[in-house]
């Protein structure tokens, strides 16, 4: 015991700029590792913490203190990265059940002229929301609608910005996708008070986009003419489903439970259950094809004679996805990234730029003015959104706390400043995607995504008006700032 206090006394603080060059080796590994020469995310991840890591053992620290200093921050997100495992899930049984698929019939039949930049947002966020993932709306139903704009002659710019907003917000909303699990895990807040707390900043920006959009595509008339790809898309769904009012019960669920602030795991469970009851009852797929969508997603050749061959594309790049087994790269990337936060934050690192740099903002406002731009620029250099979730939530617990402010005002603010700032970097994996499922410039797009501007812009001046934050007790911050391992003074 005496000799291992006298080891961890040997450890010495780190500088400033030790704590600096390990937050660029990040930028840099990311940056240039990922972004220039699209090597591996979880790789340049894992050379980050090599690096942090020898940085450590410089500063006298041994390697049985790195190693637990890993396992214990990996512990810690075990309960969120779960949710994240039954999410794949739940998206493969909805689709199962016929619930997801059900919701894209019906929103790609009410598209009108005058309405069609509107209805593009429209369809888009429920589909988002629907399946969590804004790349499989804009992959599938925004391709359809960029076709019909193309057919119409209206301008692809602001159909592709309306589609972009429309995905990007629902997957900001919706509690089945990777980004809003991953702002709540950072953050250290509840699933479903990362949600709520994100309607504030959300909502108010949907609408605002929403009546510009109609404004601006009420010049466009004439008649409609359903386009043939998407008619082949309806078509397809129609030989694969049954449709009927109660496939939407699942989602009923998730909506109740949400409401009532009910466990997030036993809620899930619950709509997967009655998903799966759906599908052997409307669909008629056996309950050995349900189990096996659980765990690996669903597939085509569940559907007795149908086949991939055969099916429309686009249909299956919609139902064909979700399961256990589809989560599994997006939990082994933050695997990877706590494995660098856990060394940083044990080695004292962390706390080093949050004390010099972060913590000389005083006020709340400021405080979250700090949050948002830190977000915005780690997006930038980081390429993908998931670097900028995971550090702003790691850097800004502390100063949150300190000014009394739930963790679920800093889940919002890595969102608003990340999530929706993503779509509009052009070498971003978010604006490289929309860029070529679209075939729209992101630059083209830009200045339509009013929501990318306006949900930053609202998360600041929340910051200095109090209007929809959720303050705190002191007693409470101060529990959490213990519970966190930092100083509550």
């Amino acid at each position: 015991m005496e000799q291992n206090t006298k080891q961890k006394r040997e450890i010495r603080t780190p500088s400033l700029a030790q704590s600096v060059i390990v937050l660029l080796s990040l930028v840099f590994f990311v940056s240039i590792g990922y972004g220039v020469f699209k090597l591996e995310l979880q790789v340049m991840l894992l050379c980050t913490a090599a690096f942090t890591a020898f940085m450590a053992m410089y500063l006298g620290m041994d390697w049985q203190t790195i190693e637990s200093a890993i396992s214990q921050r990996i512990i810690k997100v075990m309960p969120a990265v779960y949710i994240m495992f039954t999410v794949g899930a739940l998206i493969a049984t909805f689709i199962y059940s016929g619930t997801i698929p059900m919701l894209i019939y019906y929103g790609l039949q009410i598209i009108s002229p005058q309405f069609l930049i509107p209805c593009s947002f429209f369809i888009c966020a429920i589909l988002a929301t629907a399946t969590g993932t804004g790349w499989g709306s804009a992959g599938t139903a925004g391709v359809a609608l960029i076709g019909i704009a193309m057919g119409l002659e209206i301008p692809l710019a602001p159909v592709a910005a309306a589609i972009v907003a429309g995905s990007t917000f629902g997957d900001k909303l919706s509690p089945l996708s990777d980004t809003t699990n991953m702002a709540a895990l950072s953050a250290g807040t509840d699933l479903y008070a990362h949600v709520r707390s994100m309607l504030w900043t959300t909502i108010p920006a949907a609408i605002v986009t929403v009546i510009a959009y109609t404004i601006y595509g009420l010049r466009f008339g004439g008649d409609f003419v359903m386009p043939e790809n998407v008619s082949s898309m309806l078509s397809a769904l129609d030989q694969i489903y049954n449709w009927n009012l109660l496939l939407l019960v699942p989602f009923v669920i998730i909506l109740i439970g949400s409401l009532l602030k009910k466990p997030t795991l036993p809620v899930m469970y619950i709509s997967i259950a009655v998903a799966v009851a759906l599908g052997m009852i409307f669909q008629g797929f056996t309950l050995g094809s349900g189990l096996t969508a659980f765990v690996s997603g669903f597939k085509i050749t569940m559907v007795p004679g149908m086949d991939a061959a055969t099916t429309n594309a686009n249909v299956l790049t919609l139902i064909q996805r979700g399961g256990l087994t589809s989560m599994s790269n997006i939990i082994l990337t933050i695997f990877c990234a706590y494995s660098f936060a856990g060394i940083a934050e044990e080695a004292g690192f962390m706390e080093k730029i949050i004390d010099s740099v972060i913590g000389k903002v005083k006020s709340r406002g400021a405080t979250v003015t700090a949050a948002v731009c830190t977000a915005i620029v780690l997006t930038i250099i980081g390429v993908s959104g998931y670097i900028s979730l995971i550090m702003t939530g790691e850097l800004f617990r502390k100063p949150y706390l300190k000014q009394r402010m739930d963790l679920c005002n800093l889940s919002r603010t890595c969102e608003d400043g990340g999530t929706m700032i993503c779509s509009i970097v052009p070498f971003s994996t978010s604006g490289l995607f929309y860029a070529g499922a679209l075939g729209v410039p992101v630059l083209s797009y830009l200045p339509w995504h009013f929501m990318a501007f306006i949900c930053p812009v609202l998360a600041i001046i929340y910051g200095f008006t109090g209007i929809g934050i959720k303050m705190i007790s002191q007693e409470e911050a101060d529990a959490k700032l213990k519970e966190l391992g930092f100083h509550a003074d």
